[in-house]
């Protein structure tokens, strides 16, 4: 499963704004969940016990959550009610660091762009290594042999080792 990480305005200007940016990220976590991705929405709970409204927790509150931004596979960025100054950073910092930042609008479509191209670097490399999960290539040949099996152990191998990060695409 992959780790993704929140990002969505929190700060507001009053308490209608605050209960509005708590559920829109509670709603792009909950997208994220239905994704089948893990998703990290550190303004959710380091807010329950860090106060916004005092600097020092809240630098604290926000190196924490670029520290967790960091292990992340790709970033999820919510943007229906604007880019804040805290957005800003964790969007800068994932890229200096390479890490992919996809518009939470777009997410499904990511999600099936990303699904297209693991299954094909999984038939790729079956095509490429078929012969090496086969038993002729032990006598130096394999034309006695069905190439159906040997591509079908190559295909299974790198369904389980990709999904592990083992094989790149």
């Amino acid at each position: 499963m992959r780790t993704v990480y929140i990002c969505s305005p929190y700060r507001a200007k009053d308490g209608a704004e605050l209960d509005r940016h708590i559920e829109y990220a509670q709603a792009l976590t909950k997208q994220a969940i239905e994704a089948g991705l893990a998703p990290i929405t550190p303004h959710l709970y380091m807010t329950q016990c860090l106060n916004e409204d005092k600097p020092q927790e809240r630098a604290a509150g926000m190196a924490a959550g670029l520290a967790l931004l960091k292990k992340c596979d790709f970033v999820i960025v919510g943007v229906k009610y604007g880019i804040s100054e805290g957005m800003s950073r964790e969007i800068q910092t994932a890229d200096v660091l390479g890490i992919e930042v996809v518009n939470a609008d777009k997410l499904r479509y990511y999600m099936e762009c990303k699904e297209r191209q693991r299954q094909a670097a999984i038939k790729q490399y079956a095509d490429l290594h078929a012969c090496d999960f086969c038993k002729g290539r032990h006598f130096h040949t394999c034309t006695l042999f069905c190439c159906k099996e040997p591509y079908r152990q190559a295909y299974e191998y790198a369904e389980t080792h990709f999904s592990k990060g083992e094989i790149r695409q």
